[in-house]
């Protein structure tokens, strides 16, 4: 038969209680504190991905406006069927957000919520490669003919080699640069290529300006055969040896 606790025991019984009812306080509490912090971060999480996708798709829309300005075709790429359906899944969890019974971070991590932010990321990097292609083909189509073709050097012409060559080097690779250079990437491709028609008539003014054996001779030496050793007549090869213009050239033989 159990006995009653006497008063002596009473205290001890009453902290003993007080300590359990602080401890599960404090336990509460801190499972609180934690699901208040599992909150924040999956808060935080989402809306960080969803701003910086926000950005690039603001970017890419401001970007393909300047090509359109400039003239630049550009079709927007297909947008998936299933996108629709995220976006009715993201404001359906945004409406449930303030409802205290519903577990927000369970649902920020769940797929509803991932697979929207999934299909935004698709979208946005769609649409960044389509604005390449776009700014790829713009490249293409503004290429000058004749740019492979070799152009002998003449007397006074070493401004036109640099220029010919920061314009040849346009043209080199095509671009893979921030998508937010390349309107400025076509304003430069059209410059070169305005840049390249007045080079082709400088050069041509210029050799115009020198006599015939000489002007035949350049010309045939900056073929792809080179020019005969019948074409160095000594005129030629007077020309050749007065201020060191000979050095720009290269004998050959098969």
């Amino acid at each position: 038969m159990t006995e009653p606790l006497n008063d002596a025991a009473e205290p001890v019984r009453r902290s003993l209680a007080d300590r359990a009812t602080q401890a599960l306080l404090t336990l509460a509490d801190q499972a609180d504190r934690k699901k208040t912090e599992a909150e924040r971060n999956a808060i935080s999480t989402a809306c960080n991905r969803a701003e910086a996708l926000t950005a690039r798709l603001t970017t890419c829309s401001d970007i393909e406006a300047e090509l359109v300005a400039r003239g630049v075709a550009h079709s927007r790429p297909s947008i998936p069927p299933h996108t629709a359906r995220s976006i009715t899944n993201l404001r359906r969890v945004a409406t449930q957000a303030t409802d205290p019974s519903q577990d927000l971070t369970e649902r920020l991590r769940a797929g509803a919520v991932q697979d929207s932010l999934g299909s935004a990321e698709a979208i946005a990097k769609n649409f960044e490669q389509s604005l390449q292609k776009a700014g790829n083909a713009e490249q293409k189509r503004l290429r000058p003919e004749g740019l492979d073709q070799p152009l002998a050097a003449m007397p006074g012409s070493e401004s036109l080699q640099v220029r010919i060559s920061r314009i040849r080097s346009a043209w080199s690779r095509p671009f893979t640069g921030p998508i937010e250079q390349l309107p400025a990437a076509v304003d430069s491709w059209r410059q070169h290529a305005a840049d390249w028609d007045d080079i082709q008539r400088e050069f041509s003014r210029r050799l115009a300006d020198l006599p015939p054996e000489i002007r035949t001779f350049i010309e045939a030496a900056a073929s792809d055969v080179g020019a005969p050793w019948s074409l160095v007549t000594a005129a030629v090869r007077d020309w050749l040896d007065t201020d060191a213009r000979g050095d720009g050239y290269k004998v050959r033989k098969w």
